[in-house]
């Protein structure tokens, strides 16, 4: 019999529980594990954090060690469409009532404990403490765990059993939490490194490199520069993939993923140094085609995804100026940015014009729309105000990103949809209504 408990209800039940907003912070989740015997202590992980390319990058790591022939958990955020694509085991979303019964304890001891009624959790905390019981419950052989917005204060952060810390590249993002500046943010994610235990580092300008080398000796992390681990470079990247070699110790290998785009090539060099660099220490079970399989395997929604293309429809969540900047890369890589279409919603708490901007040498007809029912997403008038600002084209504003989205597919072949995860779930959703 099909059980009547759904993600959403399970969504509604976390949020009525959570205490509002995001407040950085691991005093309140420590309290709460520790009452629920310490299930991040239950479990080896990888902790992935960064700005850009967590997702992919933890994605593509969780399928080469599943194709390895180990069992593990994935827990990413947020999701696109459903709450239950937030934890995976060896491969499969958790099913509702595993997370259910795991919320009902939480309940209780929220219920029982003074310092968690007075100090309750946030969503986030909630949410991670019960996917780090179902975690501890499964018996993995290995985590794979992507930090939300922060490092040091991150809810993640908490995880103990640390074998591996990846850090994707950092720009600018969510400054109010993490600094205004590169150097405060990047400390703030340097912070997630744990003691004699190997760190790789996408890599960035000198200075933050050198931040990074700095906190690891600080520490006695065993660091590497992902470019001073292996070399790789971009072969090709078409709407059928992105194919690219990795030369580690003198040998090249050639990969190919099915996610799109030219930062796709160096997310997946980092999962395959990362990767290959477990093999050396603590999973020896890896091997070069377990790499390839996994890397030619993976799954990961809403990053230049090809939804259709006759014409081209491609859902990409870029949203911020840097994830921005790699997405004009890649429409530049395919010669595809030539009288192409944007639909653009994004979140008003972004550096829009910022992000606006580097759409102009490309020339975009925009069609300006938001996120129905999201506050925290800046109105289609607004958006449009902006963009004319930055000097972009407007062809039309629409509330409904359906209606943008239909008018911007009449007016040429290919039709990128971006600004937002959240607008890229929205639409995902919605996307067959019309």
């Amino acid at each position: 019999m099909q059980s009547d408990i759904t993600y959403e209800a399970i969504e509604k039940r976390l949020q009525k529980l959570a205490s509002p907003g995001i407040r950085p912070g691991l005093a309140r989740l420590s309290k709460l594990l520790s009452l629920l015997g310490n299930p991040e202590r239950k479990f080896r992980a990888i902790h992935v954090v960064g700005t850009n390319g967590k997702g992919s990058t933890a994605a593509s790591l969780n399928s080469i060690l599943i194709n390895s022939g180990y069992k593990t958990a994935l827990y990413t955020s947020p999701h696109l469409i459903s709450f239950g694509e937030r934890l995976e085991i060896n491969g499969a979303d958790v099913v509702p009532e595993t997370w259910v019964k795991q919320i009902s304890k939480l309940e209780k001891i929220l219920n029982e404990c003074q310092y968690l009624k007075i100090d309750a959790p946030t969503y986030f905390e909630l949410i991670t403490a019960a996917a780090f019981m179902i975690i501890a419950d499964a018996n993995i052989d290995v985590a794979v765990i992507e930090a939300g917005l922060g490092g040091r204060l991150d809810a993640t952060n908490i995880i103990k059993n640390v074998i591996l810390t990846i850090i994707t590249p950092i720009g600018i993002d969510h400054v109010e939490y993490l600094g205004n500046s590169l150097a405060c943010i990047a400390a703030e994610k340097f912070a997630v490194m744990r003691k004699k235990t190997p760190a790789l580092f996408a890599g960035g300008s000198s200075e933050v490199e050198s931040a990074f080398i700095c906190r690891a000796r600080q520490i006695s992390a065993n660091a590497y520069l992902l470019s001073d681990y292996c070399k790789w470079e971009t072969e090709t990247v078409s709407l059928n993939g992105t194919f690219f070699n990795v030369t580690l110790n003198g040998h090249t290998q050639h990969f190919r993923t099915p996610l799109i785009g030219t930062y796709q090539a160096d997310n997946a060099a980092l999962a395959v140094a990362s990767s290959m660099l477990l093999a050396k220490t603590t999973l020896p079970m890896v091997n070069i085609n377990s790499v390839k399989q996994g890397i030619n395997s993976v799954s990961w929604p809403g990053r230049f995804e090809v939804i259709s293309k006759t014409p081209a429809v491609i859902f990409d969540g870029a949203h911020n100026s840097h994830a921005m900047k790699r997405l004009v890369e890649t429409l530049e890589s395919l010669s595809i940015q030539d009288n192409a279409s944007i639909v653009m919603a994004i979140m008003k708490d972004k550096d829009v014009t910022k992000t606006l901007n580097l759409l102009k040498p490309i020339d975009p007809r925009m069609y300006c729309t938001q996120v129905p029912g999201m506050s925290r997403s800046m109105a289609a008038e607004e958006l449009t105000q902006r963009a004319k600002d930055a000097g972009l084209r407007i062809l039309s504003t629409d509330v409904d990103p359906l209606v943008a989205l239909k008018n911007a597919k009449k007016d040429c072949n290919t039709v990128i949809c971006c600004g937002s995860l959240y607008f890229v779930g929205w639409l995902k959703k919605h996307y067959e209504e019309y």
